[in-house]
């Protein structure tokens, strides 16, 4: 009878002690996310200066550019009448003419400049417009041709940032060359911009084809307005991963690992303005369309979506940990717990650093290697025999290979690891299946 009464006790011992190896277990799980937090808050600081060099770099090559042009903008004088009809004064408005149709070929050479360990993504570019417009229907605006001045008459074409212009701008109009000048005269469109001026004579010049051409640098994006009543604009890059802004996307296109090429047609009823309009009745910032240089997933990114899982990863190798105990019956003290927690931790540092000089996937293999024969080493010192450390550390290398292969995944990210955590538990169910957790 006591002999019964012994085991039973034991018994109540053995579980209460497993119980509160749990509640360890779980308690140092917890504390364990502080330096995780501070770690994650680590990545985002050298991310912001990561960002701030970037713009600096960006500000002396070149800020993004939108293209919005051209458009044809002649003065008129418009007259003020009293009660009797006679004229009381007089002001100089402009109308503003779009073209008939617009055609746009550009192509975008990316370039990589380095600050320190931080590498920026720029580009230079080839654009050519081309199009006509129709003779200036100045009835349709109730001008009359004498109050109409020819020769203020400018062609205009609005770009964000004139430094990105690397070579002089010219333009035929009817096989006749002009040369553009800076400055817009009389800006609407809030950005700076380029210019030609014509004389008198061009009242004569209808209708009007023209042909201009552009070399043009900037960073992140490159953007087009679509003045044309007919809009149609082709790009292409060796740069292979495109991102499409604005408000229109392409009606073609055709990614692959040596680049890109893009086809737009839009449509004057796509927009929110006409074809002719007086002073700044419109505005035509917000239907800019075009691509950005996307840089899939930077490192800084991927660092921080690793850095996500890294409570996945210590609750993975601590109950492999446990398991162990429960099977192998060898007590494994909380410390050594904590200290293969914090050797965890410290895989997003070494990753963290690696990675900003070599590259994300290099630097991934360089610290879960580096982690792993840390980890292999020491459980040897607390475990019985070398196949039981390979184990648990097969076990951390299996969670390293899973988050490395959902860092690779932009669409099927989170299905995938949906999928790997259910399998996982599943695994754990059908092991533990036939362990007598009242008896251990």
């Amino acid at each position: 009878m006591e002999t019964v009464e012994f085991i039973q006790e034991k018994t109540k011992s053995v579980n209460w002690r497993m119980t509160f190896k749990v509640l360890i277990i779980g308690v140092l799980t917890l504390v364990l996310l502080i330096p995780q937090m501070m770690i994650m808050g680590l990545i985002s600081e050298r991310e912001k200066t990561a960002n701030e060099t970037k713009t600096e770099v960006m500000k002396q090559w070149s800020m993004l550019n939108t293209v919005r042009g051209p458009v044809l903008t002649i003065p008129y004088i418009e007259h003020t009448y009293d009660n009797v009809n006679k004229v009381m004064g007089e002001e100089i408005r402009y109308c503003r003419f779009l073209p008939k149709s617009l055609n746009i070929n550009g192509e975008i050479f990316p370039q990589e400049r380095q600050r320190s360990i931080y590498k920026v993504m720029v580009y230079k570019s080839k654009i050519v417009l081309s199009g006509y417009f129709e003779t200036p229907d100045f009835q349709a605006l109730n001008i009359k041709q004498e109050d109409i001045i020819w020769e203020k008459a400018q062609l205009i074409i609005g770009i964000n940032d004139l430094r990105g212009i690397s070579e002089s701008a010219e333009m035929l109009w009817n096989n006749q060359k002009y040369i553009f000048s800076p400055g817009m005269g009389e800006a609407f469109y809030g950005q700076e911009g380029i210019s030609v001026q014509f004389n008198r004579d061009f009242i004569n010049e209808f209708p009007g084809e023209f042909l201009c051409r552009l070399r043009l640098k900037g960073s992140d994006k490159l953007e087009f307005a679509p003045l044309g009543e007919t809009t149609q604009v082709n790009l292409i890059s060796e740069w292979n991963a495109p991102g499409f802004v604005g408000n229109f996307l392409p009606e073609k296109k055709n990614i692959t690992k040596s680049g890109f090429t893009a086809d737009w047609k839009i449509l004057h009823f796509n927009r929110n303005f006409p074809q002719v309009w007086k002073d700044n009745s419109y505005s035509m910032d917000k239907n800019d369309f075009g691509v950005r240089l996307v840089t899939l997933a930077d490192h800084y990114q991927k660092n921080m979506r690793t850095a996500k899982y890294a409570i996945l990863i210590i609750l993975f190798t601590f109950l492999s940990f446990f398991l162990n105990e429960i099977i192998t019956k060898q007590r494994i003290h909380p410390f050594q717990y904590i200290l293969v927690g914090f050797a965890i931790l410290i895989f997003y540092l070494l990753l963290l650093s690696v990675s900003e000089q070599i590259g994300f996937n290099s630097g991934y293999f360089i610290a879960a290697g580096c982690i792993l024969v840390m980890v292999l080493f020491y459980s040897r010192t607390f475990l019985n025999k070398w196949s039981g450390s390979f184990l648990l550390t097969a076990i951390l290398a299996a969670s390293y290979a899973f988050i490395f292969v959902l860092m690779q995944l932009e669409s099927f990210a989170l299905l995938v690891g949906s999928i790997g955590l259910f399998v996982t538990l599943a695994l754990v169910m059908f092991l533990t299946r036939k362990i007598n957790w009242y008896n251990m």
